[in-house]
């Protein structure tokens, strides 16, 4: 596999952020960049198949509004004229919203817009287009037999898996064809890809975006994250799109805040707990070792590890409980379209769909009701600990040819976090002996993005990780 280092010179090579800087001080004009992006789509979108649907001339003339505010010295957002892509669960007005799926071909153009592709462009953010997924968004290796699976860029002679449900969204930003994207984690769906794809990639806690005018898989579960090069762009694209809406009352739980602001703050004397073995199954060798020496910057940072916390705790046995309500939930939304459905579609995805139908109305509120018992214990762990470090995935990113859909070795290691109401993010730590990212994962409780996104831009100051890009 070849990959290589930030060359210093090509923009979609460049982390958000110093787009950003580079945007506001006039050395970058947004249109340039945008037709930069647009180019490399056209170019390259062919074989990587991230995007569904390109907006191209509406983000030309959204690039160029962008150069007049700053050439004006008005006001100006915080991604002014910067290009992002979207996952295609995310309604725009005047587009259709296929999630993935060839059951909503013919489905009528969207009437609103979601509240996180609103809140992107009143931060002057430029809306490349949206980007492929698995059909409804329910599978982690990132397949969709029916509208094609986006290629993983780290490779270039075989087809690899970008790791699902946001696929396209991390093939957009690892293959250069967007400067950030958001993507949606229901047991790891921003986390998954991010990983194989070697981005930074954020699980927020249910409510700290809002989730209005997306397609959910699973409205007890779904969460919108970010997904871009580095903790600071995560922290730019949260900063722009979290807080209160009246359209989804779990986003009034917490009150906005800094995280940009929150970046520099230090982080000795921060717990953290290396999950064991024991806990994680298999792992693959080369991501065991990346992960261990992870945990080794972050106490050279000051960090105070403190394994003892997690000692006898099983998260695995929780992912059929998972299950239980994905698949009840995806559905109740999904379910009556895929059976009157003409078409066979994504066999694996509907077979997960479908076994929803199987399971009763007490088996599904039994599930609901056992999850908020084990949410309060398992939260019992952070009064020991800030922060589980653990292998984002156990295994680099696989041979499309070779997968089997019914393993659920991507998942194995991020579900947990969904099912307990959790955050966390997944940060790039080193390549595998055949040149394929290797993700560390970091774990909080509810609402500790702040810390995590300081914690991942102090282990980023200290690594290089996040500065290797695919050869393209």
């Amino acid at each position: 596999m070849n990959q290589q280092d930030i060359d210093g010179t090509s923009p979609w090579n460049q982390p958000l952020g110093d787009l950003a800087r580079a945007l506001r001080a006039r050395t970058l004009s947004s249109e340039a960049l945008t037709a930069a992006y647009l180019e490399r789509i056209a170019g390259l979108d062919g074989a990587l198949h991230a995007y569904v649907q390109v907006f191209g001339d509406q983000a030309l003339a959204a690039a160029r509004a962008c150069d007049l505010r700053l050439a004006a010295g008005l006001p100006v957002g915080l991604l002014e004229g910067v290009p992002i892509a979207v996952k295609d669960l995310a309604h725009v007005e005047g587009y259709r919203t296929q999630a993935g799926s060839s059951v909503y071909r013919q489905r009528a153009p969207a009437t609103q817009t979601a509240t996180v592709v609103q809140r992107l462009l009143a931060a002057g953010a430029v809306l490349l287009g949206k980007t492929h997924l698995v059909e409804f968004a329910f599978g982690g290796w990132g397949t969709n037999q029916a509208l094609g699976t986006p290629r993983n860029p780290w490779d270039s002679a075989v087809h690899r898996s970008p790791g699902g449900s946001s696929s396209g969204s991390a093939v957009a930003v690892a293959g250069g064809l967007a400067a950030g994207a958001i993507g949606t984690d229901t047991g790891g769906s921003v986390r998954i890809p991010s990983a194989f794809c070697g981005l930074t990639g954020l699980k927020t806690t249910q409510g700290r975006i809002s989730n209005h005018g997306f397609d959910l898989v699973s409205h007890t579960l779904d969460t919108v994250g970010p997904m871009a090069w580095t903790a600071e762009d995560a922290a730019l694209l949260l900063q722009a799109i979290h807080g209160p809406d009246a359209h989804d009352l779990a986003t009034w739980q917490a009150p906005p805040e800094d995280f940009v602001g929150q970046l520099a703050r230090p982080v000795h004397g921060l717990r953290f707990s290396l999950v064991g073995q024991d806990v994680l199954g298999e792992v693959q060798p080369a991501i065991q070792e990346g992960v261990r020496q992870a945990a080794e910057v972050l106490a050279s940072l000051g960090c105070l590890r403190h394994d003892a916390a997690f000692q006898g705790v099983d998260f695995v046995s929780d992912q059929q409980e998972t299950g239980v309500i994905i698949a009840s939930e995806a559905y109740a939304g999904h379910g009556e379209h895929i059976l009157a459905a003409q078409d066979a579609g994504d066999a694996a995805s509907r077979a997960r769909v479908l076994r929803g139908r199987d399971c009763s109305a007490p088996r599904y509120a039994a599930a609901l009701q056992q999850r908020d018992r084990r949410k309060r214990e398992f939260l019992q762990l952070f009064e020991a600990t800030d922060v589980l470090v653990l292998p984002s995935v156990p295994i680099q990113a696989q041979p499309v040819a070779t997968l089997d859909e019914n393993d659920l070795a991507p998942s194995r290691l991020t579900r947990f976090v969904g099912y307990y109401g959790l955050c966390a993010i997944a940060l790039p730590c080193g390549l595998t002996p055949d040149g394929l990212p290797m993700s560390v994962q970091l774990v909080a409780a509810p609402w500790r993005e702040g810390m995590l996104l300081r914690l991942g831009a102090a282990f980023q100051r200290a690594t290089a990780f996040h500065r290797l890009r695919p050869a393209r």
